[in-house]
């Protein structure tokens, strides 16, 4: 009971950050090219420390064996989400059926996922938050790009494996894998360790304060007319967590179970829509404006509808 307490209280303390974005962008401090801004800072600077820094730390056997786990549902249950959702959308226009299907298949695993994760667990748990976005990112930079651009270059090595998330994150198993975190001198660990944490810290207020800022500009005047809104946020925040659960009851059955593998896989499924679904959005120049709509609205709800899914560890 005290997981789920704690992980509500974690949701309240993300949705708050979402305020001071909505009334900067309402009092007009801030302008439309801030969450353009504010996106690329965490693509390409915050971003890459939240992954590279979980990693950080002294080789542990033990911390290996639920990471792989978590790395294997990661890969199994993005390629089984990508699967269904192409079931869905087929009469929607094509630049928002893209943007259904992207935000449905991936959640805000880092910048809601990893916060959510250490406020409950502690530190310690973050890397295997971090695992799972090996997955995440390999789907999103290749089929999720593909999904946006339908340009068929993104299925390629280079694209699925040299990009600004995966790039921080094969750097961190590597230095794990060596166990170089114990070869430098202590101040030095210490030292680089503090700066890469002063870095992650930013990762959850900044994408919040986008949602904010993005929330701040919808009308809400006809933004719940849309029936394939609906059908998205039910996908995403209810359908496809469940869907997770499903894969984890099925491992317990044949013998395999890791209480906090299984946490951590079932928390980062059930977030809300991904912010990078409106970064890619503007990036492709994709349906922004349903983009937004998209990430604004899951996030207020997944404050209820999260919780909620997460009790179903309960009957594990």
């Amino acid at each position: 009971m005290m997981v789920i307490f704690n992980l509500i209280w974690a949701v309240l303390l993300l949705f708050c950050m979402m305020i001071p974005g909505f009334i900067m962008k309402k009092s007009k401090i801030v302008d439309d090219k801030a969450p353009l801004i504010f996106t690329n800072t965490i693509l390409y600077i915050t971003q890459p420390s939240l992954l590279f820094v979980g990693f950080f730390r002294p080789y542990d056997q033990n911390i290996m064996k639920d990471a792989i786990s978590v790395f294997i549902f990661s890969f199994v249950i993005h390629a089984l989400f990508l699967i269904t959702v192409m079931l869905f959308f087929r009469k929607v226009p094509k630049e928002t059926a893209k943007v259904y299907r992207f935000g449905s298949v991936f959640a805000n695993a880092g910048y809601m996922g990893i916060p959510l994760i250490t406020i409950v667990f502690g530190s310690e748990a973050s890397i295997y938050a971090s695992v799972y976005l090996i997955g995440f990112n390999f789907f999103s930079w290749s089929l999720g790009c593909l999904i946006y651009s339908e340009d068929k270059s993104y299925i390629s090595f280079k694209k699925m494996f040299l990009n600004a998330a995966t790039i921080p994150t094969f750097l961190g198993i590597i230095v794990f894998f060596t166990n170089l975190y114990s070869y430098l001198p202590a101040f030095l660990a210490e030292f680089i360790t503090d700066a890469l944490n002063m870095l992650k810290e930013t990762v959850a207020p900044m994408s919040m304060m986008i949602i904010g800022m993005r929330l701040a500009d919808l009308k809400l005047k006809g933004a719940f007319k849309d029936l394939n809104l609906y059908i998205g946020l039910l996908l995403r925040l209810f359908v496809f967590p469940v869907m997770t659960f499903c894969v984890l009851a099925l491992c317990k059955a044949f013998g395999y179970y890791s209480e906090l593998a299984f946490y951590v896989t079932l928390i980062c499924a059930s977030t809300p829509v991904a912010s990078v679904t409106c970064m890619f959005a503007e990036k492709f120049s994709s349906d922004t404006v349903t983009a937004s709509k998209f990430v604004s609205i899951s996030t207020v709800l997944s404050i209820a509808t999260m919780p909620l899914v997460i009790m179903l560890m309960k009957l594990l």
